[in-house]
């Protein structure tokens, strides 16, 4: 399909790992990332800072950052579209937790979310990305109604916002795992990440964000570019993935990498 619209295929790589390589053996002037939002997080990761620009083309479930970013499901149209698709900067975040410094694309965060990437991961399923969806939703909708709020120490660009939560996000883009619209005024390009904070307060709102994909009345929300966070979880989740800690306070700090990557668009 690459080919019939008109441009070369230099490199064909089946994991992040082979990517720089075969980029150092031979440069290209895009990187065509074929799958979800984990493949295409990992290469944005990967290749931030090289300069080349990446097009995506969605076969994930959610596929959170091809809509953020208003892609075409349509793969044959959006390859066409490369030769004279615009670079779209976008920026990318770390969070570093005083042993591990790692990169992330769309979110990081504590509380209900992770917990319900626990049971998903737990109970893999093979059907279709529709029902994966609608299942991964009720997972999020049943411990949305049933888990405690736990106490975080925040503070953004200086500000304490410290307190108790259910949730607590730092989102680089609106959508989080399931098509849920946790921060409907994220944005990408705009050098800044928004922390949502979720507490009992906002429990009956989780719980219909999880019911309809979005809130009518956006979540708490606080923007800035850098954000530490001190929690007492075991479990955090990073684009959707797992990282496990041992028990007890940890502090992570998470700062904002501004125009990182270029994606096609």
């Amino acid at each position: 399909m690459i080919g019939r619209a008109g441009h070369d295929v230099v490199h064909v790589v089946d994991g992040v790992s082979a990517l720089t390589a075969a980029l150092q053996k031979s440069p290209c002037d895009v990187v065509a990332v074929a799958g979800g939002d984990g493949t295409v997080g990992r290469a944005a990761c990967e290749l931030s800072d090289w300069g080349v620009p990446l097009g995506i083309l969605p076969l994930g479930t959610a596929n959170n950052t091809a809509m953020t970013l208003g892609l075409s499901t349509r793969l044959k149209k959006l390859v066409k579209s490369w030769q004279s698709a615009a670079r779209q900067p976008y920026d990318l975040a770390c969070v570093d937790d005083g042993t591990v410094r790692q990169c992330f694309s769309e979110a990081a965060g504590w509380g209900v979310f992770p917990l319900a990437v626990a049971e998903a991961k737990s109970n893999p399923s093979l059907d279709q990305p529709r029902r994966r969806l609608r299942r991964d939703r009720k997972r999020f909708k049943d411990l949305a109604k049933t888990t405690p709020s736990r106490h975080y120490e925040i503070e953004i660009d200086g500000r304490d916002y410290s307190g108790q939560y259910l949730l607590v996000q730092v989102m680089n883009v609106p959508l989080l795992g399931p098509q849920l619209e946790v921060s409907p005024s994220s944005n990408p390009s705009d050098g800044a990440l928004e922390l949502v904070l979720a507490g009992e307060g906002e429990r009956a709102s989780l719980v219909s964000l999880a019911r309809l994909g979005k809130v009518p009345v956006p979540l708490p929300f606080q923007r800035g570019q850098r954000i530490r966070i001190r929690a007492e979880d075991g479990l955090m989740h990073k684009d959707g993935g797992l990282l496990r800690h041992a028990p007890g306070k940890r502090t992570f700090e998470i700062t904002v990498r501004a125009a990182a990557i270029h994606y096609l668009r």
